[in-house]
Order: C-alpha cells, then sequence, then structure tokens
C-alpha cells in the first residue's frame, strides 16, 4: 500500500459549505473575530479539467477564505450544476463539508491520487486553476470521498509558488477582492 506520511505533514484548511456567502463572513466576524475575508464570486469560471463523480462536470461556485492563526478558513457557496456542495447542501445542510491537506507540487498530488484510489477512495470533485501571465501561478484540487471514515469529504491540492506568495499575504490579513491568479 502506498505510503501516505506526505499528505499528512500539510492539514491546512477546514470547509464549511454555506448557502449565504455575506453571513456566512458576517457569522465568523461576530464569533470568533475573522475580519480579514477574501471573498470570491465565481471562482470556478475558467477552471478546467473539472470533474464530479468520475465524470466531466459543469458547475460553478464561490467562496471566501480567511486564515485562523495558520489554519484556511474557506467557505464555500454552490453556485449551479452537479457538485459535492450541492449534494451536501441537499443531504445535510450546511456545516462543515471538508478538510484540506496541501501538497508540495503536481507530482505530489498525483501519487496522492494514486494512494487515495488504491485505497478504495473514489475522487468526488476536481478542477485546475491556471494562472495566467507573468508570476501568476496554477491550482490543481480533489475533494476524495472520506465521508465514511471522517463524516466529511477530504481535499488535496497543491499551489504554484506563486500563489503561495498571496496566501503568505492573506495570512498577515490582506484581502484580495479577486482570486490572485
Amino acid at each position: 500500500m502506498h505510503d501516505m506520511s506526505f499528505v499528512g505533514r500539510s492539514f491546512d484548511q477546514l470547509c464549511f459549505v454555506v448557502e449565504d456567502l455575506d453571513e456566512a463572513v458576517e457569522t465568523w466576524r461576530r464569533n470568533f473575530g475573522i475580519t480579514a475575508w477574501s471573498v470570491w464570486e465565481n471562482l470556478s469560471v475558467g477552471q478546467t479539467e473539472k470533474t464530479y463523480r468520475g465524470e466531466p462536470a459543469e458547475f460553478e461556485f464561490s467562496v471566501a477564505y480567511a486564515f485562523a492563526g495558520e489554519l484556511l478558513i474557506e467557505l464555500a457557496r454552490h453556485d449551479s450544476g452537479s457538485s459535492v456542495y450541492k449534494d451536501w447542501l441537499d443531504e445535510k445542510g450546511v456545516g462543515p463539508h471538508h478538510i484540506g491537506f496541501r501538497v508540495r507540487d503536481a507530482a505530489e498530488y498525483a501519487a496522492a491520487e494514486e494512494a487515495y484510489v488504491a485505497r478504495g477512495i473514489s475522487k468526488a470533485m476536481s478542477g485546475f486553476i491556471e494562472g495566467s501571465g507573468v508570476g501568476l501561478g496554477s491550482c490543481r484540487w480533489g475533494y476524495f470521498d472520506t465521508r465514511e471514515t471522517l463524516g466529511c469529504y477530504t481535499e488535496i491540492y497543491y499551489l504554484d509558488p506563486e500563489l503561495m506568495i498571496s496566501m503568505e499575504r492573506m495570512k498577515r490579513g490582506e484581502i484580495f477582492t479577486s482570486p490572485p491568479l
């Protein structure tokens, strides 16, 4: 069986599915004092290689990101199409949806995907964000169906080094009004 220790070293994200981003951001501001939210409408527009349950898919979603210390908090809103966000809302309503593990690069992402599939853990949804222009990086992400063992999905993703710089800026409280892609 494939060694997965490289995935476990980088737990850094917790995602909640919400119906209203503005309301959810305000709840987090009021209840936890987290104020530096970057809200990105239509984040999935222009993404490629989108899949849902093993098939090519068209889905749209919007997000809000903020940091609580070193932990990235993601609030995700389903906008259209078939997605695990929509499934979650239909089955469970709003609430915790996935935990995220950032791997170093495309090679580690491929190794993690291979290891999950070898364990019988299917990829439920995925996509690729390709950076454009000088100094703008890419991101590949996939949600793996660990609901039976964890009660939620597990996201594996990587960010090119250029995007890591933007994440560090967000961690320091800088707000982006559009994705730094």
